[in-house]
């Protein structure tokens, strides 16, 4: 079965990793820049320009969906809780074995922001993570993983994930890390994804 979940562990990092369009991402990770923590939607965008009207609207809304919005304590790794119960049938838990996921890490982030598309998300002018917008698009392994366009990724494996040194320290992590957990949010409550990672003997 991980074999098939597989192809959803790479995004479901990714569309936490990408703070912003993938090419101001890509762009900055390249010439080794670093990001300003983000204060709101105007100190974010580094090009000076103010969000579009529809950025604004879709900020909006997910405020009011979200509100009021108090901190969510990162899932603990050591002791994972199911989300099985969830009304929805979606994956929420898995394996993935590491001779799977090196492959993947040694391909690199980059390869993976050319295809998720996602937009920081904020309330009341704070940074709060990022909203997928669109996951491979046509990709069939995503049918039945609980990840979807407009949910709000807050938290990888526990640590935030703003700024592009912070991506890039999660994804290396992942080498020896034996979870994958992502936090998010979903109409204002907090879900997990959890993928146990194992050693093939």
């Amino acid at each position: 079965m991980s074999r098939y979940l597989f192809p959803s562990f790479a995004v479901i990092l990714v569309a936490g990793v990408t703070g912003c369009e993938s090419t101001k991402l890509q762009r900055d990770m390249l010439e080794d820049s670093t990001w300003e923590t983000s204060q709101g939607e105007e100190d974010w965008n580094p090009e000076g320009r103010r969000p579009s009207r529809e950025q604004r609207k879709q900020n909006e809304e997910w405020e009011k969906k979200n509100a009021p919005m108090e901190a969510v304590p990162a899932a603990e790794p050591s002791q994972p809780e199911s989300n099985l119960d969830q009304p929805y049938r979606r994956v929420t838990e898995g394996v993935i074995t590491r001779t799977e996921l090196l492959p993947v890490l040694d391909d690199g982030l980059g390869r993976f922001l050319q295809n998720v598309q996602t937009e920081p998300a904020f309330y009341k002018g704070a940074f709060v993570g990022f909203r997928i917008v669109s996951l491979f698009p046509g990709e069939p392994a995503f049918a039945s993983l609980d990840l979807r366009p407009g949910d709000t990724v807050t938290r990888i494996n526990g640590k935030p994930i703003e700024r592009p040194e912070q991506a890039i320290a999660v994804w290396e992590e992942l080498r020896i890390a034996s979870d994958l957990i992502v936090d998010y949010r979903r109409d204002g409550e907090a879900h997990a994804l959890r993928f146990a990672i194992v050693d093939e003997g």
